[in-house]
């Protein structure tokens, strides 16, 4: 039986949607029965490490893989096998293609004079540039311009032609960082002045959690977690999670009722609101490394959680340290701590590192 359109709370159907969606080479599938939907107007991000099949599902958005099996929609409709030029999408890469020979003026109208529309060029084309914050260089080349500049560009060329959905396959990768940043910022302004979907595919976590509001994070050709950055972060649910969105400390120990678990050595660490109901023998938890505080062994400092150790490294971050701890009960613990006058802490000192069960979550496998 054949799945229907999915509609959003207003009973419009997604964006983007989805379904059952494999792709694979030879026996290697790159995407595995994934089952989506995008809602409109969403800033979109598909993240995870290399191989895990966010670009080859973002090029199945956009018409350039065909799917081994399994549906695409575009706001209600299948366009499953319907070529790239006939889908309502534009694509931006990281590699910006703009035409050396041609002005940036007529790199953004290229798409419309192409289309054979004739009137309104001028105008829809200045406002692109003004959009991009670029009315001032619609007579340069693009060699005149930076790589931020050029990515506008070809962002305003993607736009001038009125898509449903934007997709971005890691524009700002060739950016240096101070560009990226400046982009990312950029990018979002954009969003939601235009207010339509994008979809992003990026490896770059930060980038993600920056501009997105929703991100999905895929391991192996599957969606490992979905929903907003703060959501994801502060409860990874998986390991793998864990460890790709930001840094993590993970302990493993025996569940000891709901909501406390034995290190090695008989060390207890806590949960908050019963997270280990349910659950026995082996549990991870985890701890960001910028929740612990560390201070010296004899202070007097309680939040519930207490470790003690040795510190192995130390890392100066300008608006943070970053230390290595070792533990007897959890081995090396990493500790974020934020500079802004407090003590620092040298290799070879023995510490405490303290923490709320607030900021324990429960990891699976």
């Amino acid at each position: 039986m054949t799945q229907g359109p999915a509609s959003t709370a207003g009973g419009q159907p997604p964006a983007v949607e989805m379904v059952d969606l494999t792709k694979r080479f030879g026996e290697v599938a790159a995407v595995d029965g994934l089952t989506l939907a995008i809602e409109e107007n969403r800033f979109f991000a598909l993240i995870g490490p290399s191989g895990c099949g966010k670009t080859t599902t973002l090029r199945m958005i956009g018409g350039f893989e065909d799917p081994t099996s399994g549906t695409i929609r575009l706001h209600g409709e299948d366009v499953t096998g319907t070529k790239p030029y006939k889908r309502p999408v534009n694509t931006v890469f990281q590699s910006y293609a703009l035409f050396p020979h041609l002005s940036i003026f007529e790199n953004v109208a290229f798409g419309l004079r192409r289309q054979g529309i004739g009137e309104d060029v001028d105008r829809q084309v200045n406002e692109m540039l003004d959009l991009v914050q670029l009315s001032h260089a619609a007579t340069r080349r693009p060699r005149q311009l930076s790589g931020g500049q050029q990515q506008r560009v070809a962002l305003a060329r993607a736009l001038v032609n009125h898509p449903k959905v934007l997709l971005l396959d890691e524009p700002l990768g060739a950016l240096d960082l101070k560009l990226r940043k400046e982009m990312q910022i950029e990018l979002k302004r954009i969003q939601q002045e235009v207010g339509i979907t994008f979809v992003h595919v990026t490896h770059d976590q930060e980038e993600a959690m920056t501009m997105a509001d929703t991100i999905a994070v895929m391991n192996k050709g599957r969606i490992e977690r979905i929903g907003e950055p703060a959501e994801i972060y502060e409860d990874p649910r998986t390991a793998f999670v864990a460890g790709f969105l930001g840094a993590s400390n993970l302990m493993e120990g025996q569940v000891s009722g709901k909501d406390s678990l034995v290190l090695q050595g008989g060390h207890v660490v806590r949960v908050d609101h019963g997270a280990l109901a349910g659950r026995t023998g082996k549990a991870s938890i985890g701890v960001r490394p910028e929740k612990i505080y560390l201070s010296h062994v004899g202070a007097d400092r309680e939040q519930g959680n207490r470790l003690e150790g040795v510190l192995t490294d130390r890392s100066f971050i300008g608006v943070s340290t970053h230390y290595l701890v070792k533990t007897e009960a959890a081995g090396e613990l990493a500790v974020v701590v934020q500079n802004i006058g407090g003590e620092r802490f040298a290799v070879g000192q023995a510490v405490a590192l303290t923490w709320s069960p607030s900021h324990s979550f429960v990891v699976g496998e």
